[in-house]
């Protein structure tokens, strides 16, 4: 019997169908019914004697156990389906080693289990992770997993396949693809602020310890040699200093903070290099250092206003500036 429909008129084959005496399976191929046979000796096409004896020459090839007929029926669909460009054999072999090599899973060589792990091993991000795919089956006991599904009661025996992928599927992921921290949120706009200005301590702290540093050695080097030429000549050659104005201030500042960090460690290189300057009093650099000491902020530009402008008097009884009139 051979019935011909157009492509698009499937739906008028039912009547027919439905009409005969017996019920029957049509194979549709091509926008036409090939073939006709009862429901009742109907055979999927991957259930054939050569698919079966080629998945048994498989197992056999890496020492697998006996397989129930479930399973058996699963690896031949697989195998089937290499007619449309698809790895079977090395999708069966992928989930015989998942299951038989992985740790108290050596029991769930059959259905549902079979279905469930080749669900996840046809996956290519998966199957991609070679032997890191068949260690993360030592952390998902089949068997006990399946004996949860039925003590709960939820799932239909002929559901239980489906779900129980679903959930190897997702416990694989997490084991595979762990998912990442979340990144921390963004800092607000003061604690940007905030965290720019310790930025900017840190570094000026260094500069100053630096400094200090080799203002304490050129001190050194200063006591021991008097001669401005031979000091000169060696502070080049050693520290490579050539800024004769630079040198003092090290040396200057060194003397008189550099066993005060009380002080130097607060406050910039130039409030420093200021205080430490003979054009300030040694009241005011007094008054600044207690301020320091105190926590206070003090910059070079405040301790140069607090000096008494040279040639130039204070107000008082010794003033002898006139006003013209």
């Amino acid at each position: 019997m051979k019935e011909r429909f157009p492509a698009a008129g499937l739906a008028l084959a039912a009547p027919v169908v439905a009409g005969c005496t017996r019920q029957l399976a049509l194979s549709y191929i091509g926008g036409q019914f090939m073939s006709v046979r009862p429901f009742a000796d109907y055979v999927h096409d991957w259930e054939t004697p050569a698919l079966a004896a080629e998945v048994h020459r498989i197992l056999a090839s890496i020492g697998a156990p006996p397989i129930d007929d479930h399973g058996l029926f699963t690896f031949q669909k697989i195998l089937y389906r290499r007619y449309f460009d698809y790895d079977a054999r090395g999708q069966i072999i992928l989930t015989c080693r998942c299951i038989l090599e992985s740790e108290g899973n050596e029991g769930a060589f059959a259905e549902p289990f079979v279905g469930a792990v080749y669900g996840v091993c046809s996956k290519q991000s998966f199957a991609d992770r070679g032997l890191d795919l068949v260690a993360a089956f030592d952390q998902i006991p089949l068997q006990d997993i399946v004996k949860t599904m039925r003590g709960l009661d939820l799932f239909k025996e002929s559901s239980i396949r489906h779900y129980l992928s679903m959930i190897v599927e997702n416990k694989v992921r997490k084991i595979l693809f762990p998912p990442q921290p979340e990144p921390p949120p963004k800092p607000s706009r003061r604690e940007r602020i905030a965290a720019d200005k310790r930025a900017a301590a840190a570094a000026r702290n260094r500069n100053v310890e630096r400094k200090m540093d080799l203002g304490r050695k050129l001190a050194t080097l200063r006591d021991v040699m008097p001669n401005n030429r031979r000091f000169g000549a060696a502070v080049r050659k050693q520290f490579d200093l050539h800024d004769p104005l630079e040198v003092a201030e090290m040396a200057r500042v060194a003397r008189r903070y550099g066993d005060r960090p009380e002080i130097f460690r607060k406050v910039g290189w130039r409030v420093l290099v200021e205080l430490a300057s003979s054009a300030t009093s040694e009241a005011k650099c007094r008054e600044f250092e207690a301020r320091i000491a105190a926590g206070e902020c003090v910059n070079g530009a405040e301790v140069i206003r607090a000096r008494t402008p040279i040639g130039v008097r204070r107000r008082g009884r010794f003033n002898l500036r006139a006003k013209i009139c």
